[in-house]
């Protein structure tokens, strides 16, 4: 939530934040260093002098609003569950609600979801642990798998699907093709058949590839779309299952680290177990 503070004396920020809440000293620092505080409407990333006139507003952790749900903590990563509906950075943000949380570390995040998708987001807590994940992210050295519902009954229990994407920044879309075109990037995503749901179906996808909302559109191109998508899916079912984003959750990821400071996570893997469909009218 949001504290508005209009300054009464010439002082320091954190001296204001203090004097109008009950924060501590540490965390009053960290929340202006994650940039949760904005002075005269311009947000700002370290203490400093304000005068008196001066509107200072404050984001604070409201503990219901914000709660966030860990599945792994060590040292050196934390793993929490996204909710649907929220961006992993940026104002208000997954990342700013963990760092107004954290009084022992800053959370940085090494690899995104999209707002309405839910499940893992691995965050790294010091600057050599966010190097090695960020490097492994990047070779895909880190798998991830996501649960989905789709609409529609797939006709082979396990695929292996391909295809070629294209990414229309503009529309903020992506468009998917069986043949190769210029622009378009090649695409591998792969499922099984995890449960039959009538008109539906609960699968586990694999990326292979990963690019921007490819789950969503390659599925969607197959004639599977995931039910609550409104970019790529079936508004008339969506309607019908009372779903206004789209059931996609990212349930497991198992890391691989060959060596460095990550060696010791080889190997693991971070389960998030979910039941998707009580996300939907029955």
């Amino acid at each position: 939530m949001l504290k508005e503070i209009l300054v009464q004396n010439k002082q320091l920020l954190s001296d204001v934040i203090g004097e109008n809440t009950d924060l501590g000293y540490y965390r009053i620092q960290k929340i202006i260093r994650s940039k949760s505080v904005k002075v005269n409407g311009v947000r700002v990333g370290q203490d400093m002098n304000v005068s008196v006139g001066d509107t200072v507003y404050v984001y604070l952790a409201d503990r219901e609003k914000d709660s966030i749900e860990v599945v792994y903590r060590d040292d050196n990563i934390l793993v929490v569950n996204k909710a649907a509906g929220i961006e992993v950075t940026g104002e208000g943000s997954l990342t700013e609600r963990i760092n107004n949380i954290l009084t022992d570390a800053t959370a940085a995040p090494v690899h995104r979801l999209d707002r309405n998708t839910m499940g893992l987001v691995v965050f790294a807590l010091n600057k050599n642990a966010e190097n090695e994940l960020l490097a492994s992210f990047k070779e895909r050295d880190i798998d991830k798998t996501y649960n989905c519902v789709v609409v529609g009954a797939p006709k082979q229990p396990n695929a292996k699907l391909k295809a070629y994407l294209f990414k229309d920044a503009k529309k903020s879309l992506v468009y998917v093709s069986d043949t190769q075109k210029q622009g378009y990037l090649p695409i591998e995503t792969h499922y099984r058949v995890v449960k039959n749901l009538g008109e539906l179906s609960l699968l586990e996808v694999k990326l292979i590839t990963g690019r921007t909302h490819q789950i969503r559109a390659h599925l969607a191109h197959v004639k599977l779309p995931i039910l609550g998508d409104g970019k790529y899916g079936i508004n008339k079912i969506n309607r019908r299952y009372r779903v206004k984003t789209q059931l996609l959750c990212c349930t497991k990821i198992t890391f691989h680290f060959a060596q460095g400071a990550l060696k010791y996570l080889d190997g693991k893997s971070v389960v998030l177990n979910i039941d998707l469909t009580q996300y939907y009218k029955k």
